[in-house]
């Protein structure tokens, strides 16, 4: 049980950090549509991440951010990392253990964001 606090912690902590310092923000929240009722690149993978997280495919999610990020390093798409590790946080550890997702992989996968956004 502490050791789940511990982690959980730790993901916010991390999460925060990379929010404060990219953004100067507090929290790390996508906006779907600029002025004009457009939806960007940014915004559509923000949506597929959703909608797999609600299909439990947690680790193709995982798989696709990385894969846009690797393509398109921008800061668009380190805001859509924060949330979706954020959402995965959200859930319960039986949400995450029936997708074969580990709460440790939250973390791992915040901090491989944050090694790749560190280079650019």
């Amino acid at each position: 049980m502490y050791n789940n606090d511990y982690i959980m912690r730790m993901i916010e902590d991390l999460s925060t950090f990379l929010a404060n310092v990219v953004f100067q923000k507090d929290a790390a929240a996508v906006e779907m549509f600029d002025e004009q009722g457009n939806i960007s690149a940014s915004n559509l993978l923000h949506l597929q991440l959703l909608a797999m997280i609600g299909e439990g495919q947690l680790n193709e999610a995982e798989n696709l951010l990385f894969e846009k990020i690797e393509t398109h390093p921008n800061q668009a798409y380190l805001q859509v990392a924060l949330d979706f590790y954020a959402n995965l946080d959200n859930l319960s550890d039986a949400a995450l253990t029936s997708a074969d997702f580990l709460r440790t992989e939250i973390v791992e996968g915040l901090a491989d964001i944050k090694k790749l956004y560190h280079k650019i």
